[in-house]
């Protein structure tokens, strides 16, 4: 078989694997993964694979090059060195709050595109996280999903700094390969955005470390979530006013930077 007629065999296999996953209820396709199957024949030819495992690979091999210069070892330096940690007016979060983390890529997004509990992914869901860092798990939610919108907020200045800086390389070697393909990050407190909580489908809150000030602030925001609203969490919420708001509907371990974690899945009431 020539490589030309490799090529159209793989091709079809992926509009095959298109076809059969649209047609399947909680199906975890997006036209962005389909974009990067169809973008990876040149890598993989006609090798049976499994193409929902061949489109995470292809996921995770983008944002090793994304974030070849942006190592996790510079962000946690970034994050020591910021003056935030100097200023005596940080009301809202302690210095624990402030210890840099990171979620592994590869378990957050079989986490994402776990059948079983649905988290949506479509071009009418906007995801955020609360506490992006230099922006790992936006970007791995942009290459995942179509998405409106994906943000990171972030308070601390020099990660929100790298953040843009993985985003400027994004813009002009990675962007052209999605079909959705929109960014942004917000150098801010949580607390002063008010869309997370009111226009936010998937909301990611790394809040192992956040004080019960912080927690209580969080739940309050819950009456105020979307029906169809998710939200991905490092610690439970204890509150029985969040319990009145959002269920649980899943947790796992995943890996972090700094071992194995629990992660829980809250998804609003559907009678609230």
């Amino acid at each position: 078989m020539s490589d030309n007629d490799k090529k159209l065999e793989y091709l079809s296999a992926v509009e095959e694997w298109k076809t059969s996953a649209l047609s399947t209820t909680n199906s975890n396709y997006s036209d962005n993964l389909y974009s990067l199957l169809k973008n990876s024949v040149n890598d993989k030819g006609t090798q049976k694979l499994d193409l929902n495992q061949l489109a995470q690979d292809k996921v995770l091999q983008e944002l090793s090059s994304l974030y070849e210069e942006y190592t996790f070892a510079t962000a946690k330096d970034a994050s020591l060195t910021d003056d935030i940690r100097r200023e005596d007016d940080n009301k809202h979060h302690s210095e624990d709050s402030l210890v840099y983390g990171e979620i592994d890529l590869q378990g957050f997004i079989q986490l994402l595109l776990t059948n079983d509990i649905n988290i949506p992914h479509s071009n009418n869901d906007t995801f955020y996280d609360l506490g992006s860092g230099s922006g790992r798990a936006v970007f791995a939610a942009r290459y995942i999903g179509d998405y409106k919108e994906c943000i990171g907020i972030e308070l601390l200045g020099n990660l929100h700094n790298m953040a843009t800086s993985v985003q400027s390389l994004y813009k002009f070697q990675y962007k052209h390969k999605l079909l959705h393909d929109d960014i942004k990050f917000m150098h801010s407190d949580l607390l002063d955005v008010k869309e997370w909580w009111s226009v936010g489908t998937v909301v990611y809150i790394p809040n192992l470390l956040f004080n019960n000030v912080l927690m209580e602030q969080i739940v309050e925001k819950a009456k105020y979530a979307p029906s169809n609203a998710y939200w991905i969490c490092l610690k439970k919420f204890s509150s029985m006013t969040f319990h009145t708001e959002f269920e649980l509907i899943h947790q796992c371990p995943v890996e972090m930077s700094w071992g194995q974690s629990n992660v829980y899945v809250y998804k609003r009431c559907s009678n609230t």
